[in-house]
């Protein structure tokens, strides 16, 4: 009976994976980490950094503003406080470490042609 529920388990699991690739296919997006959304952020040449040091700690604000997009990074050191991704007044990423106990999350969703 275990090894009838697992198989079911496992092609459920595979079932749902397809799904998901094929939803993303159409929708045009792609998962990304924060840690890889805020590296785009960083690396663009259109990316404004405002650095500033409060109370002896190095803190870094990003703002990029791209094809009708609002990118904004907050970082303290290399840890990443804040990032925000809005379009069209919607938010599409919303991570902030106080409210996320500061774990990153493992991937979020994210439209491929905004990379």
């Amino acid at each position: 009976m275990d090894g009838i529920l697992k198989n079911v388990a496992d092609t459920f699991s595979h079932a749902v994976d397809y799904a998901k690739g094929k939803i993303s296919a159409i929708t045009g997006s792609t998962s990304v980490t924060i840690g890889e959304l805020s590296q785009h952020i960083i690396s663009q040449p259109e990316t404004i950094l405002i650095k500033k040091n409060l109370l002896g700690i190095p803190f870094s604000f990003y703002h990029l503003q791209k094809e009708g997009v609002t990118y904004y990074l907050e970082m303290k050191n290399s840890q990443i406080l804040q990032l925000d991704v809005q379009a069209h007044d919607h938010n599409i990423v919303s991570y902030r470490s106080y409210r996320d106990k500061s774990a990153l999350p493992p991937a979020v969703k994210f439209p491929k042609s905004l990379l």
